[in-house]
């Protein structure tokens, strides 16, 4: 099968295609002929050796949408040809065909084209995860997100909004209408005085780190929440009166599935930046390392 390898640490000019052995699916994995592998900035630091050392070659990718080709063993509950989306675990994503745990696997939804599909797990359930077991967030609570329009910020925006949350969001100022109409309230230029301007919210997301984790602590009220997926939370910059937590997101079949829910109610958007053919990997991760990224890279075999 086609697929990317990676041999060593460096820049995009790393991903490299190749033709190599198609997976076989163990007890509780599901084989997947891929249809959409998404990208994101957890690629890009797994293939720059930000996460450590690595056993070479390797297949990244770690999320990805198809059709069930191949069953483990009986244990599983799909069947041939269902449609479905799920999270690999880091590896094997990019590539035509991919072994899936069962348990970070579930029904694609039916509202979505199948290529969309693969952009979705680790954006939507980081979101979910982030949303309901760290912040809590309810219905009338003001979230403030910092870094929207990327690919896990846009999901956070939208399920937020679902849960009846009134949200402000940071981002470039190109980036307003687009946020807006995902369901922001007010969306703050990251380069101007967003921190006095969000003062007071209840909750906030942190997608970024730095800095605009700091910015987050300050601008949440005293009693609030505030949650990063970047960085360690360490000492609450004064804020003591601020509930932070930090943390990996776990995509399970759960959340993927409450995650396909809000798309085939509609309460929630999946946003493709581009589609971009396998083989152009490298093209891919250099556009997630330009920045400014509006919505989610999806990689398509074939």
């Amino acid at each position: 099968m086609r697929a990317i390898t990676v041999s060593e640490f460096g820049p995009p000019s790393v991903l490299v295609p190749a033709e190599v052995a198609t997976p076989s699916p163990g007890p509780g994995q599901v084989l997947i002929e891929v249809t959409g592998a998404g990208v994101g900035p957890w690629d890009t630091k797994m293939r720059q050796g930000l996460f450590g050392p690595q056993d070479f070659p390797y297949v990244p990718g770690a999320e990805v949408s198809g059709l069930v080709t191949a069953l483990g063993d009986a244990s599983t509950t799909f069947t041939i040809g269902e449609p479905v989306f799920g999270r690999t675990g880091f590896f094997g994503g990019y590539a035509e065909y991919a072994v899936v745990g069962a348990d970070g696997l579930t029904q694609a939804p039916g509202g979505l084209d199948l290529e969309a599909a693969g952009a979705v797990p680790i954006g939507a359930g980081t979101a979910i995860e982030g949303l309901d077991d760290h912040l809590h967030v309810a219905a009338g609570d003001s979230v403030l997100v910092a870094g929207a329009a990327g690919g896990v910020g846009l999901f956070v925006v939208q399920i937020a909004k679902a849960r009846g949350a009134r949200v402000v969001a940071t981002a470039s100022p190109g980036n307003d209408e687009f946020l807006r109409n995902l369901g922001a309230n007010e969306v703050l230029d990251y380069h101007g005085d967003w921190v006095e301007r969000a003062r007071g919210v209840d909750a906030a997301f942190d997608c970024v780190g730095g800095p605009t984790w700091d910015g987050c602590l300050q601008a949440v009220r005293d009693g609030g929440r505030a949650v990063t997926i970047i960085t360690s939370p360490g000492p609450p910059s004064g804020r003591d009166a601020v509930t932070v937590s930090s943390f990996s997101a776990s995509i399970t079949a759960e959340r993927l599935a409450a995650a396909a829910r809000l798309i085939d109610e509609g309460s929630v958007r999946v946003e493709i930046q581009e589609r971009i053919p396998l083989d152009e990997a490298a093209r891919a991760h250099e556009i997630v390392e330009g920045d400014h990224m509006r919505g989610k890279l999806v990689l398509i075999p074939g």
